[in-house]
């Protein structure tokens, strides 16, 4: 059986995930060739330069990597293979290097488009407390995530779930797609529908800022008392400003979905005011919020991390820190 000839195109962990399941996958109708990511970074507080998960996965198996999606190299390999497959690569694709392979390049993309277009949809479906989302395989045009739907499936949303757990699940779900679809389009029995582009809605890059919670509404939580609309995120505010809340948010599980749609990173955090020891003056310091459940409808924090100290139960935080 003929094999189509693959590139694979995708940066974070998640991507990674699906590109070892391509490569291990030995019925699968497909080549792999070679793979795009993003170049190395600084990370960390030492600013280490580091290697995206895909390139590791990659070098792993011995794959080729580019990491520069304009070389001229890397344009002539793209018109050598017959299909791309892009998941969180992080970069806008131009219409003249769409064009250059043979049936163009899909797009797994974690949510139900036309909702949720950019770059954190797994994030606003946890933000805005979802009780479903899924995954659309799409052909990428040259608007952003504009192209035709070639399949989608739906999946609930877990009440506790947090980010990086649904990631994990949607990139399976997102692979068994590719894997449906490549069949039929070898087969020629491959369909596409045209989005509802009317009912569009768009995300935005998380920033550290958008973990931020005044400690006026941790206090909130700690005592029991209800969240309101005025305790909600900017993040939040900032999307209901232009498509309106959903008809079933929550908003005393506001804080708890922002922790969970943010977790691991930024998490979110507050600014705690610690009193003056002898002959010291008063401090603030970050206090990260690490482990929130719900329990009987209602947020409940469960550990925290002051800045330079180890994480603890938030009964423990309680007795040593306030009085």
């Amino acid at each position: 059986m003929n094999k189509l000839k693959l590139a694979f195109f995708g940066a974070p962990d998640f991507a990674a995930r699906v590109l070892e399941q391509i490569i291990g996958d030995h019925a699968l109708p497909v080549e792999l060739q070679f793979v795009v990511t993003q170049p190395d970074r600084p990370a960390g507080r030492k600013q280490i330069l580091t290697s995206t998960p895909v390139k590791l996965c990659a070098q792993k198996y011995n794959i080729p990597v580019f990491d520069d999606l304009k070389s001229k190299i890397c344009n002539v390999k793209l018109q050598e293979v017959d299909l791309v497959l892009l998941y969180a690569f992080g970069e806008f694709i131009p219409k003249e290097i769409l064009e250059l392979p043979h049936w163009g390049f899909w797009n797994i993309h974690p949510s139900l488009l036309p909702k949720y277009r950019n770059t954190s949809p797994i994030v606003y479906s946890l933000l805005l407390g979802d009780k479903e989302t899924g995954v659309s395989l799409i052909q990428i045009d040259e608007k952003l995530d504009h192209g035709p739907i070639i399949d989608q499936q739906i999946d609930p949303i877990h009440e506790q779930e947090t980010r990086d757990e649904l990631e994990n699940r949607l990139s399976d779900i997102g692979y068994k797609l590719f894997k449906k679809n490549i069949q039929l389009l070898i087969d020629g029995k491959l369909q596409k529908k045209e989005q509802d582009h009317q009912n569009r809605t768009y995300t935005r890059l998380l920033t550290k800022k958008d973990g931020f919670v005044p400690f006026g509404i941790v206090q909130k939580i700690l005592k029991d008392e209800a969240l309101t609309k005025d305790d909600c995120s900017p993040i939040i505010l900032e999307y209901f400003s232009k498509y309106g809340p959903p008809p079933t948010f929550d908003f005393k599980l506001s804080i708890f979905n922002l922790f969970r749609a943010l977790s691991p990173w930024p998490g979110i955090w507050t600014l705690l005011h610690l009193p003056a020891s002898e002959g010291q003056t008063p401090v603030e310091k970050r206090l990260k919020i690490t482990g929130m459940v719900v329990k009987n409808g209602k947020p409940m924090i469960t550990k925290v991390q002051l800045e330079g100290k180890k994480e603890i139960d938030v009964n423990m935080f309680l007795r040593m820190y306030t009085k």
